[in-house]
C-alpha cells in the first residue's frame, strides 16, 4: 500500500459521523471552558477536523466525582443540556445518573428522558451493573424508549469497587432483555469482554477506551456482528481523529464502516432524537 491508499483509507468520510461517548472538556479536557457555550464550541471544533458530524454528550460534573450526590446528577445533567442548546443540530445530550440512589435516580429520569430533553442515559462507576438497582434505571429507561450506555472495563490492577466488568453489564442485559444497552470501552476489555456479553443480543459495544490496536475492530464484528458495534471516542480524553481511525482503518466492508459510524448508534435513538436514515 501506498502513503497514498493510506491516507485515502483514514480520510475522513463523506456524510455524517455520530460519536457516541464524548464528555465536555471542562470535566476531562486540559483546556477547560468558560461555559457550556464554549465547551460546545470547542469539542465541535476538534470535531470538525476529524470529520464528526454529530456527539453524543455526558457531563459527569466538573468534578468528576465517582459517587457523585442526586445534586451533583442534577448539576452535570443541566450543564449538559445547556452545552448541547448551544448547537442542538448537533450535539444529542444522555442523562447522567447514579442508581445508588435509585428513587432519586427516577425521578431525574423522569425529569430529563419522560420530558424528551434527553435522547439517553449514561452510567458511570458508582454502582456495578450487575447491581439489582441498575436494573431499576434500565428499565425505566426502557420503558421512554431510551438506550443506557454503562461504563465498563478489565483492569490489570484491578477495578474500582463500584466500576464494571463486562461480565457486569451481561447479567444487566439478561435481566433487562427488552433494554437498548450500550458497553463502553471496548479497547479497555478487549476480547475478554467481547466473548463476555457475545450471547447478549441486545447489547452493543462502542470502540472507545485506549489507543487503536490492531484487529481488535474486526474481531468485534466478527463476534457480535458488525451491527453491534459502534463508533465512540471518549473526546476530549482521547481524539477524535485517532479513535476514529480505529473504524477506518479496519479490514473491513465499507458499508460495515458505515454502519458502526452512524447508523448503529442513530438505531437505538429515540424519535426525539430527530436522526434516522441508512448509509449502509
Amino acid at each position: 500500500m501506498t502513503a497514498a491508499e493510506l491516507r485515502a483509507r483514514w480520510r475522513p468520510p463523506e456524510g455524517p459521523v455520530l460519536d457516541i461517548h464524548v464528555h465536555p472538556v471542562s470535566g476531562f479536557g486540559p483546556y477547560g471552558a468558560a461555559g457550556p457555550a464554549e465547551d460546545a464550541r470547542r469539542l465541535l471544533e476538534s470535531a470538525d477536523r476529524a470529520g464528526v458530524t454529530h456527539l453524543a454528550l455526558f457531563c459527569l460534573h466538573p468534578s468528576c466525582p465517582r459517587e457523585p450526590t442526586p445534586q451533583q446528577c442534577r448539576e452535570a445533567n443541566d450543564l449538559c443540556l445547556e452545552a448541547c442548546d448551544a448547537a442542538p443540530d448537533r450535539l444529542l445530550p444522555f442523562c447522567y445518573l447514579n442508581p445508588a440512589y435509585p428513587d432519586e435516580a427516577l425521578a431525574e429520569l423522569d425529569r430529563c428522558v419522560a420530558a424528551h430533553l434527553f435522547v439517553g442515559v449514561k452510567l458511570w462507576v458508582a454502582v456495578r451493573a450487575s447491581d439489582p438497582r441498575v436494573a431499576r434505571i434500565v428499565e425505566a429507561a426502557t420503558r421512554h424508549g431510551a438506550p443506557v450506555l454503562q461504563h465498563a472495563w478489565d483492569k490489570v490492577t484491578g477495578n474500582e469497587p463500584g466500576e464494571s466488568l463486562p461480565g457486569d453489564v451481561a447479567r444487566l442485559a439478561r435481566a433487562v432483555p427488552a433494554a437498548k444497552l450500550i458497553m463502553a470501552h471496548l479497547n479497555g476489555h478487549g476480547l475478554r469482554g467481547i466473548e463476555r456479553v457475545q450471547a447478549c443480543t441486545n447489547l452493543c459495544v462502542d470502540t472507545s477506551g485506549g489507543d487503536p490496536e490492531a484487529g481488535m475492530v474486526e474481531l468485534a464484528c466478527r463476534r457480535l456482528g458488525y451491527r453491534r458495534v459502534i463508533f465512540g471516542s471518549d473526546a476530549p480524553i482521547r481524539h477524535y481523529g485517532v479513535q476514529m481511525a480505529k473504524v477506518l482503518g479496519a479490514d473491513i466492508p465499507e458499508r460495515w464502516k458505515r454502519a458502526i459510524l452512524w447508523d448503529n448508534a442513530v438505531s437505538l435513538l429515540p424519535g426525539w432524537a430527530k436522526l434516522a436514515g441508512s448509509l449502509a
